[in-house]
């Protein structure tokens, strides 16, 4: 026997249905509401982390190149007169005080004189004051000046690994003759004169 069911008693049932599972409703519309917003953020997060694609390089780390080291252009020498860019010192040979533009390095005439590190040779010059100059640019507008020098094996346009020998130091340097046998080294620094002990703290006879 079929038996009759009222449309407002299906309607009572699934009304009542919904209200006691809405909590239920609402709970996972809330998880899926908070699951969108974290993986957006992550996705936009993702999008904007720069990418640093040099081996073994920090993610998102920018930092200045390092720089170059430098060695002593002689294996056996003392330091002599320092560089005094600003300070007179008395110069015994010319009879005057001036400014002493580099450092003396002392050692025996004849010695091997190297390149301070990689570079390119600008200049050859051979003057009567102070013997053969040659001229070496680094990197980040240091330029290396060796005086007083005799037997150069370089020329203008060399490039030049670091420990390179540029040539050898003269018998003496006119305009420092009574200080004997040394080749005096001067630097520079975009294009003023700086103290090379600053770039070589070995010349420091005061550390």
């Amino acid at each position: 026997m079929k038996t009759y069911q009222s449309p407002t008693k299906d309607k009572k049932t699934k009304k009542n249905f919904f209200m006691r599972n809405i909590y239920g409703f609402i709970f996972g519309i809330t998880l899926l509401v908070v699951a969108g917003i974290i993986t957006l953020t992550l996705v936009l997060n993702a999008r904007r982390a720069p990418v640093d694609n040099k081996p073994g390089g920090d993610v998102g780390v920018d930092g200045p190149p390092p720089a170059p080291a430098y060695s002593a252009p002689l294996v056996d020498y003392t330091v002599g007169k320092e560089a005094s860019l600003t300070k007179l010192v008395y110069s015994s040979t010319l009879n005057q005080w001036r400014t002493h533009n580099g450092v003396d390095l002392m050692t025996a005439a004849g010695a091997e004189v190297k390149c301070i590190a990689g570079g390119k040779v600008e200049k050859v010059q051979e003057t009567t004051l102070e013997g053969v100059v040659v001229t070496i640019s680094h990197e980040n507008g240091v330029v290396s000046i060796y005086k007083g020098l005799s037997d150069v094996s370089v020329k203008e346009g060399d490039a030049l690994t670091g420990g390179t020998v540029i040539g050898k130091v003269a018998e003496n340097m006119m305009t420092e003759q009574n200080d004997g046998a040394h080749l005096h080294f001067e630097m520079t620094k975009d294009g003023k004169l700086v103290d090379p002990a600053a770039f070589l703290p070995e010349f420091n006879t005061e550390k």
